[in-house]
C-alpha cells in the first residue's frame, strides 16, 4: 500500500462491547487483480471490541472488499 485511510461510519456500544463500522481505502503500490498500481482498493468493515476491566479482551473483524479480480 502507498496509502491507507479508514473512515468511521458508525459506532455503537452494547454492554461490554463496542462496534465500529468503517470504510477502508488503500492506494496500491503493486497491482492486485484488475486494480493497477496507484488504483484504489476499498472494503467495508465491522469491528467488535469486547472489554473487561478497561482492557480489550476480544476483537473480531468482518470485512467485505469490493471486487478486485
Amino acid at each position: 500500500m502507498q496509502k491507507e485511510t479508514y473512515e468511521v461510519v458508525n459506532s455503537y456500544e452494547h454492554s461490554n462491547t463496542v462496534i465500529i463500522e468503517a470504510i477502508f481505502r488503500g492506494t496500491l503500490a503493486i497491482p492486485v487483480g484488475n486494480i493497477p498500481v496507484g488504483g484504489e482498493m476499498k472494503a467495508y468493515f465491522a469491528q467488535f471490541y469486547e472489554f473487561k476491566d478497561g482492557k480489550i479482551i476480544k476483537w473480531r473483524n468482518y470485512d467485505c472488499f469490493e471486487p478486485f479480480s
